[in-house]
């Protein structure tokens, strides 16, 4: 059964980056919006630095949570403590909102694999961990992942704010984006595989079978952003704009048939 932690959690990390991104659509916010993005398209930019705010919140959280509970590395299935879900109902309630808001502002065409990783995850976070109390060392997993997620929602502020992909402090962003990306990203995604088919048997035949799927799903998501990461930043020297920078979208200069 669901606890008060996690579902309070889950509802005010919702409340509070709509709240937020309001904030920064609005004329009172006091963050310097770019000029490309101050005028049709704030929409852009303020779910970017929403997607920043909650990778330093919940990756910082996640890392200072295994530091006080290591049992989380030791007994998966039945470790779990209030922070720990207290941290899983604040990435949960980000990925709803982060969900809403892309499909509001940029379309499902646009937008389907993050909107996709955002789906099976809330379906394990409130499916599972949340209710069941159990596998809660997965959700930090998740939080190690967020360490990357700075430097990859980062790459994208910093060409919004008019960076060069030559600039040093893009240069810098991008080596620790790569490096984050293979140790954390891939790397927590690698372990959850062979983690979910020993954890298999200690739990029901069905949640076992969603998290054996889950995992498949977010490491494909995941090799192809890669994929797009490398070739965008690598292989592509020149700034073709931010739209065609956007690893995390298919194609991102056509959305509902306007052009952006």
């Amino acid at each position: 059964m669901y606890t008060p932690a996690g579902l309070c959690a889950t509802f005010m990390s919702f409340l509070g980056f709509f709240k937020f991104n309001q904030m920064l659509n609005s004329q009172s916010c006091f963050i310097p919006v770019p000029a490309k993005y101050a005028g049709s398209t704030p929409y852009k930019w303020s779910n970017e630095v929403g997607s920043f705010i909650n990778a330093v919140l919940v990756s910082l959280l996640g890392v200072y949570c295994m530091y006080q509970t290591p049992e989380y590395f030791i007994e998966r299935v039945l470790t779990t403590t209030t922070l720990g879900e207290v941290i899983v109902g604040i990435l949960t309630g980000y990925y709803i909102y982060d969900s809403i808001d892309l499909v509001k502002y940029q379309g499902i065409q646009a937008t389907w694999p993050v909107v996709l990783h955002h789906v099976v995850l809330v379906s394990v976070g409130l499916g599972y961990f949340l209710y069941h109390h159990q596998l809660v060392g997965y959700g930090m997993l998740a939080c190690l992942i967020e360490i990357n997620s700075i430097f990859l929602h980062g790459r994208l502020l910093l060409l919004m704010y008019g960076f060069s992909k030559t600039s040093l402090v893009y240069r810098l962003n991008s080596v620790f984006n790569i490096i984050t990306y293979l140790a954390f990203r891939m790397g927590c995604l690698v372990l959850l595989i062979p983690m979910v088919m020993d954890d298999c048997e200690r739990i029901s035949s069905f949640w076992c079978y969603w998290f054996r799927v889950t995992a498949v799903t977010l490491l494909v998501i995941n090799l192809i952003l890669f994929y797009r990461l490398i070739r965008s930043d690598l292989i592509t020297k020149s700034n073709k704009g931010i739209d065609n920078d956007n690893i995390m979208v298919p194609n991102n200069n056509h959305v509902n048939g306007k052009s952006h």
